[in-house]
């Protein structure tokens, strides 16, 4: 970990906090004031600055564990939360579906039920890669004030939280291709474990890399307990459910050469314990936007 500090103004100056080269935090210290800490992922998510006192001490506590969430429109990590909400609960149908079902549905019902999901996962996804490129905390002290207008696309790579949203965004267009090829792609041996497995298996590890990155992003926070805060459980959702959708890969491997699928049920059932974590993860996730203030909806 290193630390750099650049100086704001006579009577205050302002740390960053990184895990090698990734910015995690920013710490500006006031002499004879209270401290304001900015971490990576609640500027991203367009959460309010903490205030610690000059021990260190939050002055109010933040990121209480609660089943309520809030109805908010005017944000985008909102409806971000609420996409990924849809798409996991269609993947939890779809897999229902499958499992118990199958002599209700046909192949085609189902398979379309897991691409309609994946649609909504992949819009989720551009929007966090949206807030990611326009509430970077790795941008320079200057580029930090400049930035005003709205960016489409960007990158930053110091950023956890672009490097995350990044990860997740291609592994969804992959999980696109996937599920698109499942029930209207190649009937062959060789074009099924190309298209279809081959892009679930390598959007399964953009997933687990973007568990990883959102877990870098928080790694600094002493205010995120574990088992308290909203917010562990929402990042150890999302790394669970990633990790369930990468053991589903596994079991889903189709072979080549006679198109046998290595275990079909667990590979299905892989899928659901997956969506199921997936969707407690967007759950919390708008438990935790309510600590958005209402003055910075239209920002964030």
């Amino acid at each position: 970990m290193t630390i750099a500090k650049h100086d704001t103004t006579q009577d205050s100056h302002t740390d960053e906090r990184r895990l090698g080269p990734f910015i995690t935090q920013l710490l500006t210290s006031r002499y004879h004031a209270d401290h304001t800490l900015r971490s990576a992922r609640r500027f991203r998510r367009g959460m309010h600055d903490l205030t610690l006192d000059r021990h260190g001490k939050l002055k109010r506590s933040v990121g209480e564990l609660s089943l309520l969430f809030s109805i908010r429109p005017d944000l985008l990590s909102w409806w971000i939360g609420t996409l990924f909400m849809i798409g996991s609960s269609l993947f939890i149908v779809g897999s229902i579906m499958q499992l118990f079902l199958s002599h209700q549905f046909t192949s085609f019902a189902i398979n379309l039920t897991y691409f309609s999901g994946s649609l909504f996962f992949t819009s989720a996804a551009y929007g966090q890669f949206l807030q990611s490129i326009n509430a970077n905390i790795a941008l320079l002290p200057r580029a930090r004030e400049k930035q005003k207008e709205w960016r489409w696309w960007a990158r930053g790579l110091r950023s956890p939280g672009f490097l995350s949203a990044a990860s997740q965004l291609i592994g969804t267009f992959l999980f696109n291709l996937n599920t698109f090829s499942a029930f209207y792609g190649p009937h062959t041996f060789v074009g099924e474990h190309l298209f279809i497995w081959v892009p679930c298996m390598i959007g399964s590890i953009l997933f687990l890399v973007s568990s990883f990155f959102a877990w870098i992003e928080i790694y600094h926070d002493d205010f995120i307990k574990p088992f308290i805060t909203v917010t562990w459980w929402i990042v150890w959702f999302n790394i669970i459910g990633s990790v369930f959708f990468q053991i589903s890969a596994i079991y889903g491997y189709i072979d080549p050469m006679t198109g046998a699928v290595k275990d079909e049920n667990l590979a299905v059932y892989y899928t659901l314990w997956g969506a199921i974590c997936f969707y407690l993860g967007a759950h919390f996730s708008n438990v935790e936007i309510r600590e958005v203030r209402k003055i910075d909806a239209t920002k964030h």
